[in-house]
């Protein structure tokens, strides 16, 4: 986060004055750290923490934005960078999520892991992608987040090479045909831990993300049956008689929080988050926002509300590829419930789109949704920017999305904490002591925008105003709801 000039802190400034947003008046220089690959100019060290990230993910698995194919010279490889980096910047986008690491392999030069069949074949490094790339992007005032698949070894190709130096078999566990690290075991945790840490150590990364890629999507056999995931010895050995799924996903924490400690040991201010699934769980009664799908909470043993409440991710950045309009999973519906995850603390809400859908037809009528669910987000108290997936159908514009996207990029916004406006806490849907239908019913209202708000000891999602909008269940009796803001408390009763 140290690429803005003065210039461009200027225009920034002026930009937030036109749209009557909140701007800070100091600017906070930062040298580049001491021996690291990729650090900027001394002429660049602007820091604007608060920029909107307006973001894209840049995939190398299967070759799909880069490298184009294996074997490329280094001025073909940069010459794609390149490229790469001057669409972004005319299409508005200041953040890319480069796929530094699609399985147990390097697209950087690593210690740890060979160097990335989709890069070389031969395992050599013409040239190397993400030193070029934080270099070419710093200049461009583009952050550069490490894009990380942290459990996978082998894909679905035959030929993958052999295991890295440091993977033992007992932390392997073979699925769906391919070979992926088990987050049961602590020795194989420590080795994606060791990996990040090598990043941020070498590289002048602004961040580090994971995708959703845990735990792997489940598959049925021929028979139509779910195929179990063998992991009985890391459960026998290391999981104490718990339930065989809670140990999965305290594995699952256990990395993650394992990963950010690296990563902030390396470098304090390098950011680190994660991309997961979109739906963390259906049920309402379950703490879920009501959809009807996969389930990443059951399914892949993520649990990314413990990852907020433990303090050990920067930013979430959940895949929400749905429409406005789906009625299973809509698409607002779900940003509110991420927004209400992450609306009381520091953790930062991003929105992975679903560019790609535009080129593969899956929508019927895409037109106007990309740039609808950017300003739809934007009203939300936790949200601070979008990443889109993928590159390739913003660089071919498929059904005019790239237009879209480059539309509502067209004035700069800087998101700043919200000022207080003396305000109590209020709800509005209802009277006090009222009775109402028995079953889930919404409570509307306002607080002060400044200042997390809690619903029985849980966080209440709000808009940048500080309104809210919360689901709760009535039940036959009474219902005792008691709002709390900084020390104030606020008793709201309703009778079923």
């Amino acid at each position: 986060m140290k690429k803005k000039t003065a210039l461009s802190a200027l225009a920034a400034i002026l930009a937030c004055l036109f749209l009557l947003v909140g701007c800070g008046a100091d600017t906070v220089t930062s040298l580049p750290p001491l021996g690291k690959v990729g650090a900027p100019s001394p002429l660049v060290g602007l820091l604007d923490p608060d920029s909107e990230i307006r973001g894209v993910w840049i995939a190398s698995v299967y070759n799909i934005d880069f490298p184009t194919a294996p074997d490329l010279s280094a001025e073909e490889l940069k010459a794609q960078l390149d490229a790469i980096l001057d669409n972004c910047s005319a299409w508005g986008l200041n953040t890319v999520f480069f796929q530094v690491r699609p399985s147990c392999d390097a697209l950087y030069k690593s210690d740890i892991f060979p160097v990335s069949r989709f890069l070389s074949t031969a395992g050599e490094l013409a040239v190397d992608p993400l030193s070029y790339l934080l270099e070419a992007a710093h200049r461009r005032e583009i952050f550069v987040y490490a894009w990380v698949n942290p459990l996978r070894i082998t894909t679905a190709y035959t030929d993958d090479p052999a295991l890295p130096a440091g993977i033992t078999d007992d932390m392997t566990v073979e699925y769906d045909g391919k070979l992926v690290l088990n987050a049961g075991v602590p020795a194989a945790r420590d080795f994606v831990a060791d990996g990040v840490r090598e990043i941020v150590n070498k590289y002048d990364v602004d961040g580090v993300v994971f995708d959703d890629y845990f735990y792997p999507y489940p598959v049925n056999d021929d028979a139509g049956a779910r195929v179990p995931f063998d992991d009985g010895a890391a459960y026998e050995k290391y999981g104490g008689g718990q339930d065989p799924a809670d140990f999965r996903r305290q594995s699952v924490n256990a990395l993650v929080k394992e990963c950010y400690d690296a990563v902030k040991g390396a470098d304090p201010d390098c950011r680190f988050g994660v991309s997961p699934f979109g739906i963390w769980r259906n049920s309402e009664e379950a703490g879920g926002a009501g959809t009807l799908g996969f389930e990443a909470y059951d399914e892949l043993y993520c649990d990314a509300k413990a990852w907020v409440s433990g303090g050990y991710v920067d930013f979430l950045c959940p895949q929400i590829y749905w429409q406005l309009s789906t009625a299973a999973t809509p698409y607002d519906a779900l940003v509110r419930w991420w927004n209400g995850v992450l609306g009381a603390g520091d953790v930062d809400l991003l929105i992975s789109h679903a560019a790609y859908r535009y080129e593969e037809g899956d929508w019927d009528d895409p037109a106007g949704e990309m740039k609808a669910q950017v300003e739809f987000a934007r009203s939300q108290m936790a949200y601070r920017g979008s990443v889109f997936y993928g590159y390739d159908e913003l660089k071919n514009d498929a059904a005019g999305v790239t237009d879209e996207v480059t539309e509502v990029y067209e004035n700069e916004i800087v998101y700043l904490s919200p000022s207080s406006d003396g305000s109590d806490i209020t709800v509005s849907s209802h009277e006090n002591y009222a009775s109402v239908e028995r079953g889930v019913t919404e409570l509307t209202g306002h607080s002060d925008p400044s200042l997390p708000l809690f619903l029985n000891g849980e966080p209440v999602g709000r808009l940048k105003n500080g309104d809210f909008s919360v689901k709760v269940t009535v039940s036959g009796g009474e219902n005792r709801f008691l709002f709390t803001q900084h020390g104030k408390e606020f008793l709201f009763v309703l009778y079923g």
